[in-house]
């Protein structure tokens, strides 16, 4: 199920990044949505990659490094609450991909005190038609309170200035995977 809501993300970052677009990956993980990004923006493109996890980012540049693109990321072993220390440039695209590192230390998570700053700092670099994409994953220990608390933040945001999408299943439990994006008018 989750591939749905990733193949959705995709499907709508794809139209909203051009080639030499600058794009944010918060959640490297195992390095899949990095990659993707990398690929659309193109030679003249920048992709900032963050994950606090080492492992993550070594998995991360292995996967790169396999389809050479390296050189269109910076790899950051940091919390994605620092994105605004990293960059001000306007960005088309920013990636959560919540949770805990698939293989990894099921302990360490992404958490709300982390994950909002990077979420309110994010939308306030991406540009006019830019877009949020977060898989939120109700699920793993903390998980539940964090999918909420970013539910109920997209769900205040002015519709004047966002458009914000809940994407989940009616006829799954509650502890679904789930996608939230939001695009800046």
């Amino acid at each position: 199920m989750i591939e749905y809501g990733l193949q959705f993300s995709k499907q709508v970052l794809r139209q909203s990044i051009q080639k030499g677009d600058w794009v944010v990956d918060c959640t490297a993980g195992n390095g899949h949505d990095t990659v993707f990004l990398a690929e659309c923006v193109g030679d003249q493109g920048r992709v900032l990659s963050f994950d606090i996890q080492k492992k993550a980012l070594d998995s991360t540049f292995s996967q790169l490094k396999e389809r050479n693109l390296e050189q269109r990321v910076k790899l950051i072993e940091s919390s994605h609450a620092y994105l605004t220390e990293y960059t001000n440039k306007e960005l088309a695209a920013i990636m959560f991909n919540l949770g805990y590192l698939p293989g990894g230390n099921h302990k360490v998570v992404t958490k709300l005190e982390s994950t909002l700053p990077a979420v309110d700092g994010g939308l306030g670099l991406l540009k006019k038609g830019g877009v949020m994409s977060m898989m939120l994953y109700p699920g793993h220990y903390g998980g539940k309170s964090e999918s909420e608390t970013l539910i109920r933040y997209a769900k205040m945001l002015p519709s004047k200035y966002y458009t914000s999408l809940h994407y989940h299943f009616l006829n799954k439990n509650s502890n679904s995977p789930q996608l939230l994006l939001i695009q800046k008018k």
